[in-house]
């Protein structure tokens, strides 16, 4: 340690209140039976303890706000001519108190000035009575140094005095509770004693320099060096340094304490915040990567820096592994002999196959005596003496083990554990998610191939049953045509009828077909203006509204994303079936569209017949009719077909009605500008 000397004694005190403030000092002088008061620059009494009340015989609040020089005889000097400047800040002197019993006493007095730690001057009075004539000489003897040792000895810091050849002339007894050493032994010795050896030298370099030049390499008030232990460690100090002159004798004074417990609170702060940032950046890492195996790769290197360990292995008991062995899935630090053992499940012994029998974090100071993991003493072969392990997933079914291994014994604190726990979180979430997403995929490849082969089979099917009808209905037809002469009315009503059962089977067969390809045969999906679609599907539908006397109103329809051609298809079938279901009266069928969120609503509605609230779910089922034939045409796969059209643009419909009071089939679309997300059926 450099000695020195701050500019005042208040200046060894830091932020971190490393020194004693006033109200401490007060409370010192109490302790050690020092009579002691506090004045400003000008003599005014702002504070006195109760040995000083005791001398002068007035109470405190007599005492508060009145000049010392009341208090003394008018032949003597004034306090503040005494300690005046900065030349003169320390003065010891003898001076009649009158007391409040009107009496006076003479009392030795040592005055001191300093700066507060506001900036603003006080000086302070330490006063002892002088003995009267019938007193012994030893009860009324007053030092300056009996005060110094009562206050040193009542402080927690430790204290040492030092000569300039660096000899300790003094050590308060709070030295040997911070550094082992007790006070008597260190008197007379070299301060290098308390010193760590690597740097010895650099201070005797370092006084001889000062007392040379004068020139100083560290903050005298307040710096931070490693002591010697009497045991032999090294113990952090926070140390102020002071220097002072004593019968033309140049002295040293160094104030310390033990800052282990601070150092300590930092060194967890510190890895509590790279464990937290090591935490968000797996977590990052987790969402954007879709490669595990690297993601695990990293997990380690993290893991091993941000808790300073040698090794650091995730154990997966399922893939890739046997009965009889783990899979190393990633591993920094350790190699194959190393991890021998470990990887082994022989039996419950080693730290992997405990920590899955356990279901839980295990901690390991020693290898060598914990009772739990007598398997993985194997690794203190290559140096490892404790570690951790914890459940990678859910306790009830873990894929595998995260480990750490330290050399050395280790006791491993809470936020380490939950720091391993949260990085096995991710892992186990990751993996999940691989493990989802390739079932997801093998799920979807199963259902391409399925749709792929309904496709095909219903083309084959629809065209391979044309061919039989076609030949059914010309078969009919020639019958009719040549032996109509010869049939009865009967005959010709049972031609008549497996004609039209012909006719009607072949449009089955057809909108099945059409239903089949809605996927593989659409159009690539693109800005459609629905204004267009519907300006062409009333001109395919005029005849069929001018017979029915239909009225057909439409606000304006925006552009969305779609398939033309689908789109066309959904407003036909939705159009036809309003006139169709409109009861006795006229049609009346209004078109509408709003905009909801991110979707346009597209709306058509009739003031038909209505459909019962229990229907409304069957209706968009292939084949789903609920009317007969002789009431109403259909095929009863036209709704079937909106709603598949409308799924494949990524939208809903659904049937609004009550029986005689109309529908409303709406249907939501993406806007042109939205692009368009894929979508399976």
């Amino acid at each position: 340690m450099e000695p020195g000397s701050p500019s005042s004694p208040s200046a060894g005190r830091t932020g971190q209140n490393d020194g004693p403030s006033s109200h401490e000092l007060g409370s010192l002088l109490t302790a050690a039976g020092v009579a002691s008061v506090w004045m400003e620059p000008d003599g005014t009494v702002v504070d006195a303890n109760d040995a000083f009340v005791s001398v002068t015989r007035y109470d405190r609040s007599e005492l508060l706000g009145t000049a010392f020089s009341t208090l003394v005889g008018d032949d003597c000097p004034a306090i503040e001519s005494l300690i005046a400047d900065d030349a003169t800040r320390k003065v010891s002197t003898t001076l009649p108190i009158r007391t409040g019993a009107e009496t006076s006493r003479s009392v030795e007095i040592h005055l001191e000035r300093f700066e507060t730690e506001n900036g603003s001057a006080r000086i302070v009075g330490l006063v002892n009575r002088r003995a009267t004539p019938t007193e012994s000489a030893s009860s009324s003897e007053f030092t300056y140094g009996r005060t110094f040792q009562a206050l040193a000895d009542a402080l927690a810091d430790g204290i040492i005095v030092l000569d300039t050849n660096s000899d300790i002339q003094y050590a308060n007894p709070a030295v040997e509770r911070i550094l082992g050493y007790p006070p008597d032994e260190l008197v007379g010795s070299s301060k290098v004693t308390i010193i760590p050896p690597r740097l010895r030298q650099t201070h005797l370099d370092a006084l001889q320099r000062y007392l040379e030049t004068g020139e100083r390499k560290i903050n005298w008030t307040y710096v931070e060096l490693p002591g010697q232990h009497e045991a032999g460690h090294e113990v952090p100090l926070g140390v102020s340094l002071n220097e002072f002159w004593y019968d033309d004798d140049r002295y040293f004074v160094g104030l310390f304490r033990d800052i282990s417990p601070r150092k300590e609170a930092e060194r967890t702060l510190t890895a509590k915040v790279a464990q937290l940032e090591s935490i968000a950046y797996l977590g990052r890492h987790a969402l954007e990567t879709r490669d595990t195996d690297a993601l695990l790769e990293n997990a380690t290197e993290l893991i091993a820096a941000a808790l300073d360990i040698e090794c650091c292995a995730i154990y997966d008991s399922e893939t890739g592994g046997t009965d009889d062995a783990f899979q190393v899935r990633s591993r920094v630090g350790c190699d194959d002999a190393t991890l021998e053992t470990e990887i082994q499940r022989s039996s419950a012994d080693s730290l992997p196959e405990a920590t899955l029998a356990a279901r839980e974090p295990i901690a390991v100071e020693s290898f060598e005596t914990d009772t739990r993991v007598p398997g993985s003493t194997g690794v203190t072969d290559h140096g490892l003496t404790s570690g951790v392990g914890v459940p990678i997933g859910p306790t009830t079914d873990s894929p595998g083990v995260l480990a750490v291994y330290s050399a050395g014994e280790r006791e491993f604190a809470d936020h380490d554990i939950d720091f391993l726990e949260s990085a096995a979180t991710i892992l186990a979430t990751a993996i999940e998610r691989q493990a989802y997403e390739r079932r997801l995929n093998d799920t979807v490849a199963e259902l391409e191939v399925s749709n792929e082969r309904l496709e095909q089979f219903a083309y084959a099917a629809s065209h391979d049953l044309q061919e039989p009808l076609r030949m059914v209905s010309s078969y009919l037809q020639l019958i009719e045509s040549r032996y109509a002469d010869d049939l009865d009315a009967d005959g010709e009503e049972f031609i008549e009828f497996a004609v039209d059962g012909a006719e009607r089977m072949r449009d089955m067969i057809d909108g099945l077909l059409e239903y089949s390809r809605v996927d593989s045969k659409g159009a690539p999906l693109e800005p459609v203006d629905l204004d267009v679609v519907l300006e062409d599907v009333l001109t395919d539908l005029q005849v069929m509204i001018d017979q029915s006397d239909a009225e057909i109103t439409a606000a304006s329809l925006p552009e969305v994303q779609g398939d033309a051609g689908q789109l066309r298809q959904v407003f036909q079938n939705l159009l036809s079936n309003a006139i169709e279901y409109s009861g006795d009266g006229q049609p009346r069928v209004h078109i509408d569209a709003e905009r909801t969120g991110s979707m346009w609503r597209l709306s058509v509605h009739d003031e038909g017949i209505g459909i019962d609230a229990e229907e409304t779910s069957q209706i968009f089922q292939v084949f789903q009719r609920l009317h007969s034939r002789t009431e109403h045409d259909g095929t009863g796969i036209g709704l079937a077909l909106c709603q598949r059209i409308v799924e494949r643009h990524g939208g809903e419909i659904w049937v609004d009605s009550q029986p005689g009071a109309g529908s409303t089939f709406s249907f939501t679309l993406q806007p042109a500008e939205t692009p368009q997300r894929n979508h399976c059926v």
